[in-house]
């Protein structure tokens, strides 16, 4: 994932954070499968696989969102989410996306893990390499919040919405940049800061209204 919140969370105010608590994910998380350890083998065994038996349009859908942001990860061509809707949504979930943003930078901070490909030299991304360690997967959880606030604002779409979080965390795998432990936690970690911000009945009622 990029890390344009970071910059962001730099360039803004500590008043404008002021509201939020940042968590401490490791509990929240547990740990990683360790390298040379079974689970570690079988990933990578699962990995090699998909590595076997992916295309060129597989990698090639999988490149488009090596940027995750709304319109990458929910619009685009047969997207969940028209433009003007991205649009719509887009500045009411700035916040969310900066908080969600740098909560992930902190997690991959903590637990440093190294990307499958620099351990694993046998596997071969097929999309943009990554500076930022593996886990958790960023683009799972930003996903992830993506499809919770989505389904408040328009609940008639979730399944299609969860449906496209879950392809977008999938091709992460395929794209040989994260293990599948990661995307695990990415989900994981992406439904713990969802809980957090849906309970603010202030964010839910506004994205009720956003949709009607």
């Amino acid at each position: 994932m990029k890390f344009f919140s970071l910059l962001l969370f730099l360039s803004i105010s500590g008043t404008a954070f002021g509201q939020f608590d940042f968590m401490d994910n490791g509990d929240q998380l547990g740990p990683y499968p360790v390298l040379d350890s079974v689970e570690n083998k079988q990933e990578v065994e699962q990995m090699l696989y998909l590595q076997k038996v992916r295309t060129g349009a597989d990698c090639a859908e999988a490149q488009v969102q090596a940027t995750a942001n709304l319109a990458t990860l929910f619009g685009g061509k047969n997207g969940v989410l028209s433009d003007n809707e991205i649009a719509k949504v887009k500045k009411k979930l700035t916040m969310v996306t900066i908080k969600t943003g740098t909560e992930i930078y902190f997690s991959k901070s903590e637990f440093k893990r190294p990307r499958p490909y620099l351990t694993h030299p046998e596997i071969k991304p097929c999309v943009d390499l990554e500076s930022s360690t593996a886990y958790p997967s960023g683009h799972s959880a930003l996903a992830r919040v993506y499809a919770r606030m989505l389904s408040v604002i328009y609940p008639e779409r979730s399944l299609q919405f969860f449906e496209r979080a879950d392809k977008a965390a999938f091709n992460r795998v395929l794209g040989g940049v994260h293990y599948p432990s990661d995307i695990v936690a990415g989900k994981k970690l992406g439904d713990v800061l969802a809980d957090g911000y849906l309970s603010d009945s202030g964010l839910r009622e506004e994205l009720e209204r956003l949709g009607r």
